[in-house]
This record gives structure tokens, sequence and C-alpha cells, in this order.
């Protein structure tokens, strides 16, 4: 925080410095041509002032006739005609020209008519108001010129953050890659740092955040498998021991017959699960026929059920996905509803707004909306619902949540028509 505080005051004391200077300097060459011109006119006009006592003096003809030969105006006036302070009327005395300026900053030059100046009450000759340097005094280009030094002085300013900001905006767009990256399931992100950036901490940082996820996912995968492992070691000696019984009852063995069974089917789910988020999408998707997939999953579950499957397909079918995912979610919902169903499930799947949605309904008692988003979650199982005779651990649905976050869809419950619940997938072609 202080860095960059640091960081951006002093851009904004060099930027406001480095303007005020640049301006200074351009209003100065600006009208420097200006005035020098002004004070030259001036000095020429005080020169003709000078020699006039020795042309005209107070022959108030000559100066009519001085008047119209030079366009320039000439009157004599009274000494006393004027308030003069007493450093000007001591230079008008001593024969010095007197310069000063009337509302619109005309000069009037002042010079002493006679040519004895002790006189106090002697005339003087006022030259003007001359018109000097008209169109550097417009008003209108003065305005003109203000506002252009002010524009540039916006857009040197404008220079000055964007030079601050860039290193910024970089770190910025390099924290947005890395995100992209990891909510893509690439994990193995690096990056250049640029350590004399403001926020070079805020990346250095984002880095080692994304190293420790990589990790400890990494580690829980290696965790999951190995449990795994070494479950089936055990599990497959019970099975071979329990071969070997002679003298036990028919139904304890089907008891831990049972037992084993739901075991094994525990490890494999808790392999489906942890092994997607895994997967590279870039290189685990293909063009796959859906009519296909789900004819074939249909099929296999009329053979397991004497419950009703209905399927209804839109044709030409085809979506850019990983076919074993997307058959694993439809078999999972699709076994979810037989299990529930009193008699009918209906399976449809259809191409709606640039997406590919599957739907799974029955005739069961349906899912209540409070349970409707705690029901994607692992291990979850509904008491009313959901019981160990009936078969299930909580993964399945859990299992094609996941599924639709790789494939950057979703999946929803609904009411259905039949009266039970209505599950939804929806995978998007152009982010599948």
């Amino acid at each position: 925080m202080i860095k960059l505080f640091i960081s951006l005051y002093l851009a904004i004391v060099i930027g406001l410095l480095s303007i005020n200077w640049g301006s200074e300097l351009l209003w100065q060459h600006l009208t420097l041509t200006d005035e020098s011109e002004n004070i030259s006119e001036i000095q020429q006009a005080v020169n003709i002032a000078k020699a006039l006592p020795a042309l005209i003096g107070n022959d108030t003809e000559k100066v009519q006739l001085f008047t119209q030969q030079s366009s320039i105006a000439l009157a004599i006036i009274s000494l006393d005609d004027i308030a003069w302070l007493s450093e000007q009327k001591s230079r008008l005395l001593e024969g010095e020209a007197v310069v000063i300026y009337d509302h619109q900053q005309r000069p009037l030059i002042y010079l002493h008519a006679n040519k004895r100046q002790e006189n106090n009450n002697s005339s003087l000759y006022q030259i003007g108001p001359l018109e000097v340097n008209h169109h550097a005094d417009n008003s209108h280009e003065n305005t003109q010129l203000k506002y252009i030094i002010l524009a540039i002085s916006y857009l040197l300013l404008a220079a000055f953050i964007a030079l601050w900001i860039r290193p910024i905006w970089l770190d910025l767009v390099k924290l947005k890659q890395m995100a992209s990256d990891i909510s893509s399931g690439n994990l193995a992100i690096s990056c250049k740092i640029n350590k004399s950036s403001p926020t070079a901490i805020v990346v250095q940082t984002f880095q080692d955040m994304a190293k420790r996820i990589t990790k400890l996912l990494l580690e829980q995968t290696q965790l999951v498998n190995a449990v795994s492992h070494e479950l089936r070691t055990p599990m497959s000696r019970l099975r071979f021991s329990l071969a070997m019984l002679d003298n036990a009852k028919p139904e304890q063995v089907a008891g831990i017959t049972s037992d084993l069974q739901e075991m094994e089917t525990l490890v494999d789910e808790m392999l489906n699960y942890s092994r997607i988020e895994t997967l590279e999408q870039a290189h685990s998707k293909t063009m796959v026929n859906i009519n296909e997939l789900l004819v074939n999953q249909v099929e296999k579950q009329k053979r397991s059920t004497d419950k009703t499957l209905t399927l209804t397909l839109q044709d030409d079918l085809y979506c850019l996905c990983n076919g074993h995912l997307i058959e694993r979610a439809s078999q999972n919902l699709i076994t979810n509803a037989i299990r529930y169903a009193d008699s009918l499930v209906e399976i449809r799947a259809s191409m709606q707004n640039n997406q590919l949605i599957i739907s799974v309904s029955d005739n069961g008692k349906g899912i209540d909306k409070k349970d409707r988003e705690s029901i994607f979650q692992a291990f979850t199982r509904l008491d009313k619902s959901r019981n160990k005779e009936q078969g299930g651990f909580g993964l399945g649905l859990a299992i094609v949540k996941r599924i639709m976050d790789w494939h950057k869809g979703q999946c929803t419950i609904e009411k259905s028509d039949m009266g039970g619940a209505n599950f939804s997938l929806t995978i998007p072609l152009d982010k599948a």
C-alpha cells in the first residue's frame, strides 16, 4: 500500500512540475516575439516624439499636418491637464518621454513640448493612443492560445498517468490469464514478474497460491488413489476367505458379500469423482453422437428394470464433448430416476439456443425445493428419499455436477410434469 501510494504521488508531482515548466516555456516562446515587437514600436514612437520640439514646436497647423501625413494622433496639452505622479512629472521636466496606457491597453507617449523644460506650466506633446501589434493583443486569440496550452497540459498529464498505470495493467492481465488457466484446469501456471511494478507482490502472491493449490490437488488425488488401492487388497482377501468358508450360514455369506460389494462400489465412485478434475479439456473432447449414446444407455438400463423408459430425441444430435463423461452423467441420472420412479422415466434430448439439453424426469415423489441445492454435494443423501437399502452413497449427483462444471455447463432440478423430479443437463456448444 505504501509503495503504491508513494509511486502514484511521485508520478503526479513529477507530472505537474513538468507540465507547469513546459507550459511556461511554451507561453514565453509564443508571446516573447510579440512583446519584443511592441517594445520596438513604442521605442520608435518615442524617438519620433523627441524630434517634434525642433520640427513642430507649438504650431497647431504643423501638428494637424503631422497627424494627417503620419496617421499618428498628435496633440498639444498642458502639463497640468493630467495628475502626474511626482516621478513622472520630474521625468517630463527633465525632457524624458513618459509612456502610459489607456483602458484598452494602448500606449500614450508624453514629451515636453518646450525647449525650456524648467517651466512647470509648459505644454506637452501627446502621441497616441498607438495601435501596436493588433493581431497579437487580440483577446480572442489569446484565449484560444490559453485553451491550446491547457489541452496540451492535460495530454501530458494523461501521458504520465498512462506510464504509471502500464505496469499495473500488465500485472492485471497476468492475473486474469492465470485465473483463466486455473478455471480451465491448467494448474501448471507460471509467469515472469516485473519486480519494479507496484503490484508485483500481488502477482507473486497469486502465483504462490496457485502453486499451493496445485500441490494440494495433486496430494488429494494421490491420497484417494492410494487409499483406494489399499482398500482393494484387503477386500480381495476377504472375498477369497469368504469363498473358503465351509461352515458359514448362507445369510452370513450373503451379508458379507453385500458389504464387500458396497465397499467396492464406493471405492469406484470415489475414484471417478476425483479423476474428473485431472482431465485436460483440450485433449479430452471429441464430436460425440448423442443419439447413439442415449439409445445404448437406455437399452442397457431397460434390461435391468421392469419400469417403463421412454426416449425422445431430436435428429442428428452431435456435440463436442467428452463422450465418456456425458455417458456417465446421463447414466447416473437415469439410474437415479429408475430408483425413485413409481413406474415411468422419460429421457429427452434436443438442441435449444445453441445448447445441448438432456433431461431425465420420473413420476416419483420428487425433491423438495429446499433440498435441490444440497443434493449435488458429495456424500449427501436425503433421509426421506434415499437410504442404504435403495443404494447410493451420495456421490452420483455430485459426479454429475462436476462433469457439468468441467464442460462449463449446468445441471438443474425442477418438478416434472409427471409429479416427480426433472433433471436437465445443459452444455453450451460454443464453450464445450
